[in-house]
């Protein structure tokens, strides 16, 4: 018999459904919308209350106080010791592969050195109030050192988690040094503005480490255990610049008349415990809005590594380059923008914090949805100087509230909440990506970014900058 017919060819495909400009559009522009146009109009309004005046004039004395030598040698310590741990960013996902640690493991070690910083931040920087910041630094560089040493000690899954413990739960020295230098900068009568200069120059160090140690690494070396050893190295020569730290008087501004802050503190287990500078409305302030915007920006980072990924098919050399442009952007932002800006801005720091949330909220959605590549660094950058300007005015802030025997216990509380974002802001934001795509996570980061806007513009300026001016007039007064 003959064959049977061949079966009929199957139908087309129905065409693909052409979304229109405005379907494409729609949510940048109503993200804009919410995070450009309608907190601009409150900022307007904000602004005609007065002018920004500059704190401008200053003794000898204060002009002098940012070049303060323990700022510097403190600056080169930490850029040492970030260095020293960059140098192994290369090669430990290749360690990870060679120890069968699989995705859950990794996921378990992030989480270990999230809550491990967690606890840390809050202990040590408490310690450095009562026992002095420089032996809290020594600490932290002898934990660094341990975490090597086991590392190089044991070739085992097991060690591996083990040399997470010592660095995540002793080595807070970033928000230790953030209280020496503002130490050193109160020493030498500085203004608000000196202080953000010794905090930017901080941040710049450990920026510009986070690029210097992948590019040393590549050029010296080429696996796991010499990168160890370079990295012990390093650290070692970071402790060089501990030895010439100077230590600042333990004098607080209470003990030299001052008021505010909390009150005294007891000996003991219950004075190491206590931290009365967080019964202050104004810091409460601070915690809530550095949660929020530490939020939004975690829950922003899984769909921004899925998105950008997408559209422009990012390699690793791509991710290298923007990552470089990153990192460079926030060490110039620390160390040559923020000072200034604070200056200008004198005691109107609200508005200098508004426009940075202006600028963070505004610029996400814009960089999420465009088609350009040059239009997603022309977004970057200026929300990368927004956020060093930011973190900076926020912790000079912090420096006014708290006196001299809490300020490293309010910056470790501070770092913990953040800890806590970096710990839930991923989950969630994956969670609404999976739930309804990118507008979920994209609404909740943005109202996020309008909640701080609205904290900021009710709060920051009685609870934040009039504590802190009501407490240096009594300290005049006294």
């Amino acid at each position: 018999p003959p064959p049977p017919p061949p079966p009929p060819p199957p139908p087309p495909p129905p065409p693909p459904v052409q979304s229109t400009l405005w379907d494409g559009l729609a949510p940048a522009l109503l993200a804009v919308l919410v995070c450009w146009l309608l907190p601009a109009l409150l900022y307007v309004r904000f602004a005609r209350e007065g002018t920004a005046t500059s704190t401008g004039a200053g003794s000898a004395a204060r002009a002098g106080a940012g070049r303060h030598r323990g700022v510097l040698y403190g600056s080169l310590s930490s850029f040492l010791s970030v260095t020293a741990m960059a140098v192994m960013f290369p090669f430990m996902q290749v360690r990870r592969d060679a120890l069968g640690c699989d995705a859950l493991c990794q996921g378990g070690q992030t989480s270990l050195r999230s809550a491990l910083t967690l606890v840390g931040a809050a202990v040590i920087g408490r310690a450095s109030d009562r026992v002095g910041r420089v032996p809290m630094l020594w600490v932290g560089t002898a934990a660094s050192l341990a975490s090597i040493v086991i590392s190089l000690s044991s070739d085992s899954l097991t060690g591996m988690w083990l040399a997470v413990v010592p660095a995540a739960l002793l080595n807070q020295n970033f928000s230790v040094c953030k209280a020496l230098f503002s130490d050193y900068i109160d020493e030498a009568g500085g203004t608000d503005a000196d202080k953000a200069g010794a905090v930017g120059k901080l941040g710049m160090a450990v920026g510009f480490s986070f690029m210097v140690g992948p590019i040393l690494a590549s050029a010296l070396i080429s696996d796991y255990r010499r990168a160890l050893l370079l990295s012990a190295a390093i650290t070692a020569a970071s402790s060089v610049f501990l030895l010439l730290l100077p230590t600042p008087s333990r004098l607080s501004r209470q003990q030299r008349g001052g008021g505010g802050g909390g009150g005294s503190s007891s000996a003991g287990l219950t004075g190491f415990l206590s931290l009365p500078v967080l019964k202050l409305r104004g810091a409460q302030l601070l915690m809530l809005v550095r949660l929020k915007m530490a939020l939004a920006f975690h829950m922003f980072a899984p769909v921004w590594q899925v998105s950008i990924r997408a559209r422009f098919d990012f390699g690793p050399r791509d991710h290298a380059q923007f990552m470089g442009l990153v990192g460079l952007t926030y060490a110039l932002s620390q160390g040559f923008i923020a000072k200034p800006l604070v200056r200008s801005f004198g005691d109107k720091v609200s508005r200098l914090l508004l426009l940075c949330i202006l600028v963070l909220g505004g610029a996400r959605p814009v960089a999420l949805y465009t088609q350009s590549v040059g239009v997603v660094y022309a977004c970057y950058v200026p929300m990368v100087i927004a956020l060093g300007v930011m973190n900076t005015a926020i912790t000079t802030a912090a420096s006014r509230l708290a006196q001299k025997e809490q300020l490293g216990g309010f910056y470790g509380v501070m770092e913990s909440v953040e800890n806590v974002a970096g710990m839930v802001g991923p989950a969630l934001g994956g969670l609404l990506a999976r739930v309804d795509g990118f507008p979920a996570t994209l609404a909740a980061v943005v109202c996020f970014y309008a909640a701080a806007f609205v904290l900021v513009a009710l709060f920051f300026s009685t609870h934040v900058s009039g504590a802190a001016a009501a407490e240096a007039a009594a300290a005049e007064a006294a």
